[in-house]
């Protein structure tokens, strides 16, 4: 059992450098704080998109987390629980991203914003292209990072949880802002 000064010593480090991460993500949606205010989708979709996002890194962080426990991780990368994993993530990341993209339409839709298919295709686009390649990047460091701690023989889910949601938080605002600035 690990004392409180123990956690708090393991996780400071890691706390501060998501904190950054997070900063560093508000930043970055001030660049496009016009467009954002124009196209009421966009104001809709963000949260959605960053929340999700944020937790298939939380999802992939502990799943892998537990099949390291579980002996289940051989191979890194090549390991068969790590491509299901994967598999599994990809179908279900661009069903919600879709989803998300659809619903923030129909309720901008409601609160009076005109429908149009090309805001619709624009935000859509947006939304798919931020998801996969944070999927990616996620799935990258919570395998890297969840060995590497694991061999160091920290919990992986203690580090790598709030590192995962930083990097979904500031990869997610990045992807989103640089794209609305070159579509919108």
């Amino acid at each position: 059992m690990f004392s409180i000064k123990e956690i708090f010593k393991e996780s400071l480090g890691f706390l501060i450098f998501a904190s950054i991460l997070s900063l560093t993500a508000g930043i970055l949606l001030r660049n496009i704080q016009d467009r954002l205010l124009v196209i009421l989708p966009l104001i809709i979709v963000l949260p959605a998109l960053n929340g999700m996002i944020g937790n298939f890194g939380i999802i992939m962080t502990s799943r892998i987390t537990t099949a390291l426990y579980e002996k289940k991780v051989t191979g890194g990368f090549h390991s068969r629980i790590i491509k299901h994993l994967f598999r599994e993530m990809i179908p279900i990341s661009i069903f919600s991203a879709l989803f998300i993209s659809v619903l923030s339409i129909l309720i901008a839709n409601f609160r009076g914003f005109d429908f149009n298919p090309v805001i619709l295709w624009k935000i859509t686009l947006i939304t798919l292209t931020t998801t996969i390649s944070l999927v990616f990047l996620v799935f990258t460091v919570s395998i890297f990072g969840s060995l590497y701690v694991y061999k160091r023989r920290i919990d992986p889910d203690d580090v790598l949880i709030p590192i995962t949601t930083s990097i979904a938080d500031l990869g997610s605002m990045a992807i989103f802002s640089l794209l609305v600035a070159v579509l919108f």
